[in-house]
């Protein structure tokens, strides 16, 4: 189960990283660039998703922290 969790934190941190990138950085273009209509369709279309993406990835979080990591025996590295 811990395995899952983490996969799913992993992706839902590497996914929120990325979008949230593309959404700052092209928010920016369309400032400079004075495309309004830039601005507000990636606030409109790509927004909800990253915020969806990190809530996924603070609740994977959060769960993770009630499973302990499996104590390794002596002598495995």
């Amino acid at each position: 189960m811990r395995k899952i969790i983490l996969m799913i934190f992993i992706m839902s941190v590497f996914l929120f990283t990325l979008l949230g990138a593309v959404l700052v950085f092209g928010q920016m273009i369309g400032l400079f660039a004075l495309k309004g209509s830039w601005v507000v369709g990636l606030d409109e279309h790509l927004a909800s998703i990253v915020y969806f993406m990190t809530s996924i990835a603070a609740f994977s979080g959060y769960l993770l922290s009630y499973f302990k990591k499996p104590k390794r025996k002596e002598g495995e590295s």
